[in-house]
């Protein structure tokens, strides 16, 4: 079902686009005092409860409204859980990885896990791109307007919140290298988080740092992003904006790599704003990054990380429980978008057409 779900979130999300960001010489400048005025009353008409944040170049606007717990109102500097917005982070270590000459993108998952029944026939490229067969290990049931994410089959009762990160992350591995593939690597795309599970738990062998502590080193701290960090962490951070439910989800140890990364506007901008600079990646690493991978018969576009539209844009969506995030950048004009809520369900209508009719706002001429 999450598959279904961000599939139908992004390709309605890109099919919004395609009119408004149609590429131009010239935007007028997001941060207008006419444009925020529109933006504010649009998103306060909706009762939005997070934060948006549109820039382009040095100009920035920011929107922040809602209550972060009983007690505290949302500001810009308030944290969120932005779920598989960690993935684009995941893909870029790998690829530092691979300039560092650690790991290759054509290397197969036995190198790093011998005794992995399908070892040799997936590829790191096939799990970066959603293209590996590898099982998907999360159900996920919509109840008490949360969606739940909880461990298919076997692993249900087995991975809990009641046991440490590691002890998760244990049983997760073993069981996910034991499954058949569902279908012949690169045959087919098919959205995966077990996918980036497997490949944080490779930037941890081969760095030799834990997954969190090479992230942090080698991609937040380059960027200054300081306030962001790791769920596992800042579950009890006073910042975390709190989900107005009471979500089931498991998540100790197992959104590693895949859905773990809680951060806010000021810290994602910062991220976004790396595109444009290739501060963190070589020309030839962040090209690989952003090339779609899908077959010609795939309603889908999928680099390493990230989703792309004909733009020239790059984008992904984040679903955790009650919080919806998106992140939209288009590099070649230093446009940067984040928009993350706490209660995707009370809106009046779906995250992602408030997303789109901020952004064709924005693009406009």
């Amino acid at each position: 079902m999450k598959k279904l779900l961000i599939i139908l979130l992004a390709a309605a999300f890109a099919a919004g686009l395609c009119a408004c960001a149609a590429n131009k010489e010239k935007q007028k400048n997001s941060a207008s005092s006419t444009e925020k005025t529109e933006l504010d009353k649009l998103l306060d008409k909706y009762g939005f409860s997070g934060v948006v944040s549109v820039s382009q170049g040095d100009k920035r606007w920011v929107y922040a409204s809602g209550e972060a717990d009983a007690d505290n109102e949302i500001t810009e500097e308030s944290l969120f859980c932005v779920g598989s917005l960690a993935k684009q982070f995941t893909a870029t270590a790998v690829l530092q990885l691979q300039e560092q000459g650690k790991l290759r993108v054509t290397d197969t998952l036995d190198v790093y896990f011998p005794d992995c029944d399908y070892g040799k026939e997936v590829t790191l490229h096939q799990m970066l791109t959603m293209y590996s067969g590898i099982a998907e290990f999360y159900d996920v049931e919509e109840a008490d307007g949360c969606l739940n994410e909880l461990p298919t089959g076997e692993l249900r009762g087995a991975v809990t919140n009641d046991n440490t990160p590691a002890e998760n992350r244990a049983l997760l591995q073993e069981w996910l290298l034991r499954q058949p593939l569902e279908y012949e690597p690169g045959s087919m795309y098919a959205y995966t988080n077990s996918n980036y599970f497997l490949l944080a738990q490779i930037i941890e062998k081969v760095s030799g740092e834990s997954y969190e502590d090479y992230i942090r080193r080698h991609l937040l701290e380059p960027l200054e992003m300081d306030s962001t960090g790791f769920i596992d962490e800042l579950i009890d951070d006073p910042r975390l904006v709190r989900s107005p439910h009471d979500p089931k989800t498991v998540y100790v140890g197992i959104t590693r790599g895949l859905g773990d990364l809680v951060s806010n506007a000021e810290d994602m901008d910062k991220w976004l704003s790396a595109f444009s600079g290739n501060k963190l990646l070589g020309k030839e690493s962040l090209k690989a990054m952003t090339t779609n991978y899908c077959l010609p018969s795939e309603e889908a576009a999928y680099g390493y990380g990230l989703m792309l539209d004909s733009n020239g844009a790059l984008y992904h969506t984040g679903i955790f429980t009650s919080y919806s995030a998106l992140v939209y950048v288009i590099p070649s004009r230093d446009y940067r978008f984040f928009a993350v809520t706490n209660d995707q369900l009370a809106l009046p209508v779906p995250f992602g057409s408030v997303c789109q009719q901020i952004l064709s706002k924005t693009l406009k001429e």
